[in-house]
């Protein structure tokens, strides 16, 4: 019998680098762009319409992220990733990021000409894979 999926969700749009994309305050603090900031909001609101789970997840998991990047500009994998896991865990879908929860990551980058989006796949993990 094979793997079962948990949850599914799609984002629409490229996913931002929370840590690479950051503004400078006058105090000399350093915040998320505007820009990581209405990819967060949007997606979140998106989130909340797609079906997920009552309370967030505490369980182990597999998380499989599929970006899918609508123009060939160079992106950092694990920095979109990071976003994604933010956003999983501010629309609580997972209690935490932390390795406890989250076993194993796995991040897919494919070109689709103006087709941006992202498709993220919850799986329970299991020990022996």
């Amino acid at each position: 019998m094979g793997i079962k999926i948990k949850y599914r969700f799609v984002f629409e749009g490229e996913t931002p680098a929370k840590k690479n994309s950051r503004r400078t305050l006058r105090n000399g603090r350093t915040i998320p762009s505007r820009r990581f900031e209405a990819w967060h909001a949007d997606s979140l609101f998106s989130l909340l319409r797609q079906k997920r789970p009552a309370n967030p997840i505490c369980t182990p998991l597999c998380i499989k992220m599929v970006f899918c990047h609508g123009d060939r500009t160079r992106r950092d994998s694990d920095n979109e990733a990071t976003s994604i896991l933010d956003l999983l865990q501010d629309g609580l879908v997972i209690a935490d990021d932390n390795w406890q929860i989250v076993r194993k990551i796995c991040v897919i980058n494919r070109y689709e000409k103006n087709n941006a989006h992202c498709e993220i796949t919850l799986f329970d993990y299991k020990e022996k894979e």
